[in-house]
């Protein structure tokens, strides 16, 4: 077995922090996702809370119960708001989270070509050995061939 290099320790140590970057980036997509479903939830409850709501006018409801809706919807209201907040601010997270995925991605395919590089210079490297081998081979065997041939 070979003994790792460098540059693939490297590599592999990339990988790794590539691989913990995805999954930051995956946990916060499913963060932000929850959180744009629960204001999805609160909106739609706003909107059917305001279709329930009866006019001041409507003799079945006292100016309590009418001030115990407003104030619910006060309530709801910034919920909402406070909601939106959350959703802006995990979005905002996402979006730092795939763009470090993005360079982590960006470094690690760096690193591969850099190895990639590296080993096919090294291939190159040995097919010249070899060549000036089979070379310094074929010149001493006609030298021999020349020199039995003088005789």
């Amino acid at each position: 077995m070979s003994r790792p290099t460098p540059l693939s320790l490297l590599i592999e140590l990339q990988r790794r922090a590539r691989d913990d970057t995805a999954r930051a980036a995956a946990r916060s997509r499913r963060e932000a996702a929850a959180a744009d479903s629960t204001l999805r939830l609160l909106r739609d409850y706003d909107d059917q809370h305001r279709s329930r709501a009866p006019g001041t006018a409507t003799p079945a409801f006292s100016a309590d119960s009418l001030r115990i809706r407003d104030s619910f919807g006060q309530r709801l209201s910034q919920a909402i708001d406070d909601q939106d907040a959350v959703s802006h601010r995990l979005e905002d997270a996402l979006a730092r989270k795939e763009q470090a995925l993005l360079e982590r991605q960006r470094r690690l395919e760096a690193l591969k070509a850099l190895e990639e590089r590296r080993r096919a210079d090294a291939r190159q490297r040995l097919a010249r050995q070899e060549q000036r081998q089979t070379d310094e081979h074929a010149l001493r065997s006609y030298l021999r061939a020349r020199k039995e041939n003088d005789r």
